[in-house]
């Protein structure tokens, strides 16, 4: 006859172990009877979840958008632009297909999981054209004399412009009648001539003016030429030119290339005045310039100078 009793209180904690032991086998045979949940080692809770922002900004051209992303506690970025395009990058950039009212949505995520998202909507415009810049150009119509057409500098060339006169377009400089036969011009001769003529006397009338950038303009001016003396080679003419920027001296001005240039050949004698005009486009910087002079060996006229956006 074993002595359980004896067994149990002589074997002490290793006989309760068994019991215990034998107890929970009796109640459930499996190992998963033993599994519960536990906390993971070293885990804590999640004290600063993220928190998704961002700011839209619109770009030089106006369907692309920056995002900057603002956000805080995140690791892990998904940009939805609203148009179907995705991106995961910390910061969003975008190029709409056209204009409209689009959703875009940051989902900022944290390496426990935890995430937040963020929504604005932009509205993308097309902004309006600026009316172009009216330049405003002195004197135009020689009333003042030289006034605003004297260069500063003209090396081995006069600064004097041209010859003030009385023998200008009957026309007014907004084109309406001045009801006079003529009005005051600008006028050239054989000894203020350019070209094979060119000597320390020539002349040249030059006038910086502002416009819009990259704009079409017209240049327009009016022009006569005497018919007494037999023509300089290559024809009695008057050419009136627009630069491409600034110049502080005439004659290099004068041997520059320039935006456009019209030239008016066409003699129908002193007072027969003819108009010509050019569409051109203007520079990067709207900086320009007006450059007039002459070729001939007769007595040329030109009048009403002007530059004007396209309308």
């Amino acid at each position: 006859m074993i002595n359980l009793r004896k067994y149990i209180i002589g074997t002490g904690v290793t006989a309760l172990a068994l019991a215990v032991s034998l107890s929970f086998t009796a109640c459930d045979p499996t190992i998963d009877a033993l599994e519960f949940d536990l906390p993971e080692a070293n885990s804590q809770e999640d004290l600063t979840p993220p928190s998704a922002s961002f700011t839209a900004n619109v770009t030089s051209d106006y369907l692309t958008y920056d995002f900057s992303n603002t956000s805080s506690s995140a690791t892990d970025y998904v940009w939805d632009y609203g148009d179907g395009n995705t991106g995961t990058t910390v910061d969003g950039l975008n190029t709409y297909p056209d204009e409209g009212v689009y959703t875009i949505t940051l989902t900022a995520t944290d390496k426990l999981g935890k995430s937040d998202t963020y929504t604005m909507e932009i509205e993308v415009v097309e902004p309006e054209v600026p009316a172009a810049i009216y330049p405003e150009i002195i004197n135009g119509d020689f009333d003042g004399g030289t006034s605003g057409w004297k260069p500063s500098k003209c090396t081995d060339c006069s600064t004097s412009a041209f010859n003030a006169s009385s023998d200008g377009s009957p026309l007014l400089y907004d084109g309406t009648d001045s009801g006079e036969s003529k009005t005051a011009g600008a006028k050239y001769t054989s000894t203020t001539s350019a070209g094979p003529l060119l000597s320390s006397n020539t002349r040249y009338g030059y006038q910086p003016i502002y416009v819009s950038a990259n704009t079409n303009y017209v240049l327009e001016y009016e022009y006569a030429i005497k018919t007494d003396n037999e023509d300089i080679e290559g024809g009695d003419r008057v050419i009136v030119s627009i630069l491409d920027g600034y110049y502080d001296d005439a004659a290099v001005a004068a041997a520059s290339t320039p935006i456009v240039s019209i030239t008016g050949a066409e003699a129908n004698g002193k007072g027969n005045f003819a108009t010509v005009k050019q569409v051109f486009s203007s520079n990067a910087t709207g900086e320009i310039s007006i450059l007039m002079y002459a070729i001939t060996n007769d007595e040329l006229y030109i009048d009403n100078v002007k530059v004007y956006p396209v309308e």
